[in-house]
């Protein structure tokens, strides 16, 4: 009994294994427009390939090559050849824009910029638009005059809100005091650039 039941178990155990590994295998890209090496029907996991399109096309990262990983079963990023018209996404520093699930934009392409709570737009323009490849004059998003920065630190209290650099106007947070104080005011506002009124805690008395 022992030893047919250790049989069976000797049996199952490389079937599974054998199914994992498969699994985890990468069949070879459909990749239009470019070529890649080395060139195999399938790809054993971590197994790598580089490849690179054919004129009037790019790859969809930002370089004339890339290369891709078989990470278990799918690509680290799916080989693509793109229109060389086309743009990436555009790097807007506190500020954001609808992303487009491709990774990237077609030539006409224009986004509006939204800037991110106590910033604003630095002029009027909010757009920009792809063209042969490159954005026009992106917006800038710059600190708002009524913005405040992160909240005083106050003895014996920890904020109820996750750390950021910069606050909106209006913005509110609520300090809790640690045990054995209190707190006579527990919210502060950004008001005009500062946060009022400021808690504090205080310890009690028996």
């Amino acid at each position: 009994m022992c030893l047919r039941s250790l049989g069976f178990v000797l049996i199952v155990f490389p079937g599974v294994l054998l199914g994992e590994i498969s699994a985890q295998r990468c069949d070879a890209p459909k990749l239009l427009h470019g070529y890649f090496i080395p060139r195999q029907e399938t790809y054993s996991d971590k197994a790598i390939i580089t490849y690179s399109c054919d004129n009037g096309y790019k790859p969809v990262v930002d370089s004339w090559w890339a290369t891709s990983t078989c990470d278990r079963g799918k690509w680290s990023h799916e080989p693509q050849c793109i229109d060389e018209s086309a743009c990436f996404p555009p790097t807007i520093p506190n500020g954001k824009y609808p992303e487009n699930s491709n990774g990237w934009y077609e030539d006409g392409s224009t986004l509006r910029i939204t800037c991110d709570g106590g910033f604003e737009h630095q002029n009027q323009f909010t757009t920009t638009t792809c063209g042969n490849g490159k954005w026009s004059s992106a917006p800038v998003c710059e600190r708002s005059v009524s913005a405040c920065s992160a909240p005083p630190k106050i003895s014996h209290a920890v904020i109820i809100h996750g750390y950021q650099e910069v606050f909106a106007a209006g913005s509110e947070v609520q300090y809790e005091c640690e045990d054995g104080y209190t707190a006579h005011t527990e919210k502060s506002v950004c008001i005009q650039g500062n946060w009022t009124p400021v808690p504090t805690c205080s310890k009690l008395t028996v």
